[in-house]
């Protein structure tokens, strides 16, 4: 399989390996690829085929590309068990998704097995399953077996009720377990509330494809026919499910506020997505008399033009979020953004600099924070733009970042090796 064009994958000739492998001699000078193959097993407990189930596709293919060996074990069911198949070279194991949970102690000899081959297993944490909660499974097996091999979990926004062994169970204790997560947030949040010491934990944000983000005239023109709001309007995008927690109905009452106080009586709000919500925000945005300041179109895989059309994207989400890539793909098309103050959103949203953060569900904070946008000059608006794009090409470019956490996994297999 050609897995230099697996997608988020670097060119070949891009690749680059951390330099501390090429010290322990690795890696020879000037060449990318590992003198001897490391052994890497990659575990996920999710079924379905979404962005982490594609990322640790990616990594598959990416580390067996790089000449490593390389094994996936997932449930029998899981919806990226065909497509693994299909990376030439690569072993695929699977179990019982629901026998696990209800008996995991029968399982054990082949998560042991596999990871006695291994010097370093990738997992991604996930919920406890009855009585099976992978991330901890794993490290026990480990434990138990008082194997060599070195524990990473990846994880995504924290959950409250996630337990502190759901990041390495007995191995923390050892040291012979790492952390990687998508964002500041989440790692002070593992720290404070699970016990983790920070030493263990690295943080690492998704990125976004920078590359499909790159405006120019053409992209202008056909923003305008997709989105025929009038020229003279001030747009605010928002995107994304239509639902509860995304709150929408915030920027709704915010617009209202800014038309009925005069500050921006030309404001439109440029609503995209699908949901269970549609319904109940057409219906507000009649209650609240907004026909022509806001409008809601469907569902769309190509958002550029979306950000293009705007001349600001707004995410008001009072619940679970972790870092939208939503807000780094509008900073990438150089569009400042407004922002619920929680999450990892502070962290690209930057106040007076790529936009600014409100307080959760506030109404008057969010009415402020569009204000102060549209209020400055162009040439302030343009530095604000330029900055935020700077950031996301500098900080979270998909496959630098990619590249980040390869980087992390042979170091701590090479070293489990030696």
């Amino acid at each position: 399989a050609d897995t230099s064009q697996v997608q988020g994958l670097a060119p070949k000739s891009n690749w680059c390996m951390p330099e501390e492998l090429r010290k322990k001699g690795c890696y020879p000078s000037g060449c990318p690829f590992p003198m001897a193959a490391l052994n890497i097993l990659l575990q996920e407990d999710l079924t379905i085929r979404g962005g982490a189930q594609l990322w640790l596709y990616n990594c598959g293919a990416r580390l067996k590309a790089a000449g490593h060996n390389v094994t996936f074990l997932l449930p029998a069911d899981s919806l990226i068990v065909d497509d693994c198949k299909q990376i030439e070279g690569v072993t695929v194991s699977t179990y019982d998704r629901e026998a696990i949970a209800e008996t995991p102690d029968l399982f054990r000899p082949q998560f042991t097995e596999l990871l006695g081959l291994a010097n370093v297993c990738v997992t991604l944490v996930r919920q406890r399953r009855g009585l099976f909660q992978n991330v901890s499974f794993v490290g026990e097996c480990i434990s138990a077996a008082g194997l060599k091999t070195f524990l990473v979990a990846k994880t995504g926004t924290p959950d409250p009720t996630y337990e502190s062994c759901f990041y390495g169970g007995p191995l923390i204790a050892k040291g012979q377990c790492c952390v990687i997560t998508i964002a500041e947030y989440t790692k002070t949040f593992i720290v404070e509330n699970m016990g983790v010491p920070a030493g263990l934990i690295t943080n690492v944000y998704n990125g976004t494809d920078t590359a499909k983000f790159k405006r120019t005239p053409e992209m202008a023109v056909e923003a305008y026919k997709r989105y025929p709001l009038a020229s003279e309007c001030f747009a605010v995008g928002c995107i994304g499910s239509f639902e509860e927690r995304k709150a929408q109905s915030v920027l709704l009452r915010a617009a209202k506020k800014l038309v009925e106080d005069g500050r921006l009586k030309n404001i439109h709000c440029l609503f995209v997505g699908e949901g269970p919500d549609k319904q109940m925000l057409l219906g507000l945005i009649d209650e609240l008399g907004l026909k022509d300041n806001a409008t809601i179109f469907d569902f769309t895989k190509e958002p550029f033009y979306v950000f293009e059309r705007c001349d600001i994207i707004a995410l008001p989400s009072t619940g679970k979020e972790g870092l939208p890539n939503v807000l780094l793909e509008a900073l990438a098309m150089e569009k400042p953004c407004v922002a619920t103050r929680a999450y990892g959103m502070p962290e690209v949203v930057i106040d007076g600099e790529t936009g600014y953060c409100f307080p959760s569900g506030d109404v008057d904070a969010l009415a402020d924070s569009i204000a102060k946008i549209a209020a400055v000059t162009p040439e302030e608006r343009k530095a604000m733009a330029e900055k935020g794009k700077a950031m996301v090409f500098r900080e979270h470019d998909k496959v630098v970042q990619f590249e980040k956490i390869l980087a992390i996994i042979q170091e701590k297999a090479a070293a489990a090796a030696e």
